[in-house]
């Protein structure tokens, strides 16, 4: 008993020795690792610097040569998508903000037709261009109605003015007391010296100096009351026969005497009908109103800041007209005044075109239609495009990456002055005007290479690559992995 347990003694204390030489190698192992990793790290850090074809040998990466500009290998570019695009001089004109506002007749194209002469509605023009005395519509045609289209000179009314036929009365009359006062004054210097006496004679010739006078007088009155010369005319072939032996005036005569035709005076529609058979009107009554359509006026407001930049323009100036009705619906017009009110309220100022409504091939518009008016001003001097894809925002800078030469892989940040931005195309400050530019931003000139592709990559890289701001050479390397390369 007493062996076995002297034999047990010893095998525990065999079994702690070898415990405790394990736990000793270990540590001197580890030791002896430590130090080996700190020379390693000392060696790698007293070695001159070499990584261009250390990183690569290792893995594919990105070096960063200066503070804002990226080296980087092919196979980087090709695994993140990078390509460049070249900046070129803004070409997409620039909109100024939509212009609201309404259509409206064009005064040079509205007429209101009156008589010209008081008088009674003897009867209207049909739609076929007669007469009819009645509102029923005849065989001839239905009399005119607003809404109807009309042509030039074409019939609207007829008009019975007793003041007419007064005046062609005394056209008449003063042209029957010229020729028999001629014929006296004939006769008399047809006697010979002695049976006459002078006196008489030149009495006979002033009298016949005031009839032409009078004559002259009768015409120059209607033709201020816009009679024409065939009308005119006729007055004196009737005076020449009624002046015959036995003629007699008939009633339709004397209807056709007191007669003012009432006529379209350009062609367009028929927008008012105030006139009726037996209605008595005078000159001052608006008896028809007619439009030509076919282009329409529009008032819109522009707003006090955008006045400037649209005064600047050589008028007239190009818009594009929409409808909010008809959002489809798109056409073209001239801007050819600007007002000079501005209202105190809204700070808009009133501007006015023109716009074409003679298409058959689209809608027409319609008077005092809602419409919006948009300007495009010429794109700005100082302004390049560039590929959306280019710009890397984060909402405190907007970066774009140039490759100064298309030969080698080298990519600068730039910090840009963004002007205006669309769905394809970016536009940013060129500094090409003279201008300066805001501060912190440099300008792109047209002819740049811009990374259109890879862009964020390249902003990532350049953000978590450090950088001494003394050393060129390589510090560190960002090798492509799934994550950035998904990007």
């Amino acid at each position: 008993m007493e062996q076995q347990a002297k034999t047990a003694n010893r095998h525990r204390v065999a079994h702690w020795a070898r415990w405790v030489a394990a736990v000793l190698g270990s540590l001197v192992l580890l030791g002896g690792g430590g130090v080996g990793a700190f020379y390693l790290q000392r060696q790698l850090a007293a070695q001159p610097a070499t990584p261009t074809k250390a990183v690569s040998a290792r893995a594919p990466g990105a070096q960063r040569v200066a503070e804002d500009t990226l080296e980087v290998p092919k196979e980087v570019i090709w695994s993140l998508g990078i390509h460049t695009k070249q900046a070129s001089l803004a070409t997409r004109p620039l909109p100024l903000p939509a212009l609201t506002g309404c259509l409206a007749i064009d005064n040079n194209r509205l007429s209101r037709v009156r008589s010209r002469f008081a008088g009674e509605v003897a009867a209207l023009g049909t739609t076929d261009g007669a007469e009819t005395e009645t509102h029923i519509a005849t065989s001839s045609g239905r009399p005119l109605k607003a809404g109807d289209k009309v042509a030039r000179n074409q019939l609207l009314a007829v008009v019975w003015s007793k003041d007419l036929g007064e005046k062609k009365s005394e056209l008449i009359d003063a042209l029957s007391r010229l020729r028999a006062d001629r014929e006296s004054l004939a006769r008399l210097k047809s006697l010979t010296e002695g049976i006459v006496a002078q006196k008489q004679v030149r009495e006979a010739e002033r009298t016949v100096e005031a009839d032409e006078i009078a004559v002259n007088k009768a015409e120059a009155t209607l033709r201020s009351w816009r009679l024409g010369e065939e009308e005119i005319k006729s007055v004196t072939a009737e005076a020449e026969r009624l002046g015959r032996p036995g003629v007699r005036r008939t009633a339709d005569d004397t209807r056709r005497w007191a007669r003012v035709e009432v006529r379209a005076p350009l062609a367009g529609v028929l927008l008012e009908k105030n006139a009726a058979v037996g209605d008595v009107v005078d000159t001052n009554a608006d008896l028809f109103k007619i439009a030509d359509l076919s282009q329409l006026t529009v008032w819109a407001q522009v707003y006090e800041d955008d006045l400037p930049a649209l005064a600047a323009l050589p008028r007239p100036i190009p818009w594009e007209i929409t409808l909010p009705s008809n959002p489809d619906f798109r056409t073209t017009g001239t801007l050819e005044n600007i007002g000079e009110i501005i209202d105190p309220g809204q700070h808009t100022l009133l501007v006015s075109g023109t716009v074409d409504n003679s298409r058959e091939d689209r809608p027409k518009l319609k008077v005092g239609q809602f419409i919006t008016a948009t300007v495009a001003l010429p794109p700005q001097v100082d302004e390049v495009e560039i590929p959306t894809t280019a710009l890397v925002e984060d909402g405190r800078e907007s970066v774009v990456f140039v490759q100064p030469d298309p030969k080698v892989n080298r990519f600068v940040r730039r910090h840009v002055c963004v002007t205006r931005r669309y769905h394809d195309l970016v536009y940013v400050r060129a500094g090409l005007s003279g201008s300066p530019l805001p501060p912190g931003t440099q300008g792109i000139r047209p002819g740049d290479w811009v990374a259109a592709g890879g862009a964020l990559q390249l902003k990532e890289a350049l953000g978590e690559l450090p950088w001494s701001g003394a050393s060129k050479e390589v510090i560190g390397a960002l090798s492509v992995s799934p994550t950035v390369a998904a990007r």
